[in-house]
């Protein structure tokens, strides 16, 4: 049976898995701490320290990668393109490496795998990217003439989870209503209808704050920052996308240890991640809005429902919203690896990025 190599490159971790006839031969995560990540500023930095985490796993399991048929990564920030596989091509890297349409580390990941399969000699897709872009044109308006809103989310999270909780209210996803939200590294609170995101909190500018990252900042601090001449424009981005939220605040992203913490009484972080969870229930209600109230479930995945404090208060402020449904952690590498199953079998086409 065909075998299907999947990488996904978060903004903490590095995951690789080996998957045949649906199943798992293998899946491995390398995680990062704040230092190791550090001293990584280009692009070129990035896709070298990434992909030697990769080669790493795959030197563990190289009997394992024979009857290898295609390779697939999630995708990157790209321009808008409509859901499916993408094969990965020299424009896409060009645009993921040039930071055109937004930086993020999971830029590395295609190229990552264009090598791979340049080496095994079969093809390399991304499927359901994070910029798959199905927003209406009322969700486009950002308030300024010139600057549109854009779609960037957790895509492969949010359809897996939607889809279990629609199967749990036996109802096709196609015809329901939800709001999901990915709770992770990043955060990103979206509203599903007829199965299409038709808005929702950009991955990287909106949104909460998360363990890492600002989310949203008033306009005019934001503004007076920029202006400070305290910090180059890559080192603010550095700040605002990976120390900035609840590490800015506490020290770290490690929401376990927080956690733990909380645990033992400390009331300084008790408040920071509930303060998230606040953010985060706010955008759930304006989720909510856009579906006029007419919401079949709200949807929560990511690591961060395993954080017993950060879901208490969110559940206590969405409950009036009515059925909440939990599935804790992610399972990107398998969503990735379906997609590639439907590709291998011709269900789905491999459409062209150019």
């Amino acid at each position: 049976m065909d075998k299907i190599l999947v990488i996904n490159i978060g903004s903490t971790s590095t995951k690789a898995g080996l998957f045949q006839d649906h199943g798992v031969l293998f899946k491995e995560t390398v995680g990062h701490a704040p230092e190791a990540l550090s001293g990584l500023h280009t692009h070129q930095d990035w896709v070298r320290f990434h992909q030697a985490c990769v080669d790493r796993v795959l030197k563990i399991h190289a009997r394992e990668l024979d009857g290898l048929a295609l390779v697939v990564s999630r995708g990157g920030l790209t321009r808008p393109v409509a859901g499916g596989a993408y094969g990965i091509d020299e424009p896409m890297l060009r645009d993921l490496s040039s930071g055109e349409f937004g930086w993020h580390p999971c830029n590395v990941g295609p190229a990552i795998a264009f090598d791979i399969a340049a080496r095994m000699g079969v093809k390399a897709v991304v499927y359901d990217t994070p910029v798959t872009d199905e927003l209406e044109p009322l969700a486009r308006f950002s308030g300024f003439k010139g600057i549109d809103r854009e779609a960037a989310f957790h895509v492969l999270n949010h359809r897996s989870a939607a889809r279990k909780a629609a199967r749990e209210l036996s109802i096709a996803y196609e015809r329901g209503r939800f709001v999901v939200g990915h709770l992770g590294g990043g955060i990103t609170v979206c509203a599903h209808r007829d199965g299409k995101i038709i808005d929702g909190t950009h991955g990287l500018s909106e949104g909460p704050f998360t363990p890492q990252r600002t989310g949203s900042l008033p306009l005019k601090q934001v503004v007076d920052l920029c202006f400070s001449r305290r910090h180059k424009k890559d080192e603010l981005l550095g700040l605002l996308l990976r120390q900035g939220g609840a590490r800015s605040y506490l020290g770290t992203h490690d929401v376990k240890a927080l956690e733990r913490r909380v645990a033992q009484g400390d009331e300084e972080v008790r408040l920071v991640l509930e303060a998230m969870a606040y953010q985060i229930s706010k955008e759930i209600g304006a989720m909510a809005s856009v579906l006029m109230g007419r919401v079949d479930a709200v949807v929560l995945t990511g690591d961060l429902c395993l954080a017993s404090t950060v879901m208490k208060a969110i559940k206590e402020r969405i409950a009036f919203l009515g059925k909440v449904f939990v599935y804790p952690g992610e399972d990107e590498l398998e969503n990735l690896a379906s997609g590639g199953f439907r590709v291998l079998s011709l269900e789905e086409p491999v459409k062209d990025y150019t």
